[in-house]
This record gives structure tokens, sequence and C-alpha cells, in this order.
């Protein structure tokens, strides 16, 4: 009986962003780094105190809030859209006298299409972006705490913890203006860091 050789992990060094077997890989304060840029990162990080900083630019409080405005309004649009649709009037959602006299089943059924289009909208352009529209548009990016790109699971989570941040007083985004890495509550649990894209190059 034959015996089939091991598949291999490959992974990206978080530096030169090459592509080499798990093997040939070491890992340095929660970053990846290959053999040729192994001298190089441990020279940054003794320097720095902290690898996670090296060579990222981090998205700072006010940048990240300048984003999911323009997501919010985005997102508003496609909800104005939807309302024209559903109850006649472009915008019907900021008129509670339209919505109130609607049925009770028309009203549900937009509230349900509103959250499944926010949701959608976040965990979709993460995953296949890195970042939603408002984030690009600043040039922003969300990574791993390692550089690597955001899997289904991260997205939901992270989707979800935004509103645990925002419901304890807005705290969980508050943290992101006094933290080193300008963490946010959901990147703290996520594991994930918002950082501008050319300092991943």
């Amino acid at each position: 009986m034959s015996q089939q050789a091991p598949v291999q992990t490959v992974l990206t060094c978080s530096q030169c962003r090459r592509n080499f077997a798990h093997s040939d890989l070491v890992q340095i304060a929660g970053s990846w780094v290959c053999g040729d840029c192994k001298p190089a990162f441990l020279s940054k990080v003794m320097a720095s105190g902290a690898a996670g900083q090296v060579g990222w630019h981090y998205g700072g409080f006010w940048i990240r809030f300048g984003a999911r405005m323009i997501d919010a309004f985005l997102l508003g649009i496609v909800q104005a859209s939807l309302a024209l649709a559903l109850f006649g009037t472009f915008g019907a959602q900021f008129m509670p006298n339209v919505i109130r006299s609607e049925p009770q089943s028309l009203r549900m059924s937009f509230q349900i299409l509103s959250y499944a289009i926010g949701f959608l909208y976040e965990v979709l352009f993460l995953y296949y972006r890195g970042a939603t529209l408002g984030k690009m548009a600043l040039g922003l990016q969300v990574v791993r705490s390692d550089g690597e790109s955001l899997g289904w699971g991260v997205c939901i989570a992270r989707y979800f913890m935004n509103f645990v941040s925002a419901l304890i007083l807005l705290i969980g985004y508050i943290m992101a203006g006094f933290d080193s890495e300008k963490r946010a509550l959901h990147d703290r649990v996520c594991g994930t860091r918002v950082v501008y894209k050319q300092s991943l190059a």
C-alpha cells in the first residue's frame, strides 16, 4: 500500500509577502517570517518592542469613524431604495408616520431584509476584499494579527462583535483611540487589525 506524502501548509511571509511551506517560516511575536527576512525583522522588533507595529500604519479612531459613516450612508441609500419598493416612499424608514401606517408583516419584512443586507455587505466585503467600501475609499484594510486575510468565521464574528462595541456606550469603539495598535473591542476579540493598505505592501 502506497503512502501519500503529507500536504504542506502554505503561509505568507509578513515582510516580503512571498509564499512558503510552513516548515520554512518562523513565527516571531505573532508574525510569520521567512529566513531571508528574519534578521532584519528581528532588528526592527528589538528596536520597536512590538512586532505588530513593524511596517504597519494603523488606522486610528477618526479615519475609521469616517469609513463607518461612508458605509452607513451607502447602506442608507440601499435601505431607502428598499423602502421605496415596499412602502412606495423613498427613505420611508426615516418617516415614522409612514411606517406605522403599513401592515406589520410588511414592516417585519423590511426589518429582516435591512439586517440581511447589512450583514451580507459587511461579511462579504471583508472576506473577499478585506475591507468595506468605506474602508477601501480611505485606504484601509482589515487583516489578522499575523497579516493574513480574514476567514468566514472571523468576518461573521467581527460583524456581531461590532454590535457589542456599540451597545456598551460605544466604549468598544472608543478603545481604538487609546490602544497602541488602534484596536477596538471587536479587533481584540477577533484578533484583527485595521491598517492602511499601503503599509502592507
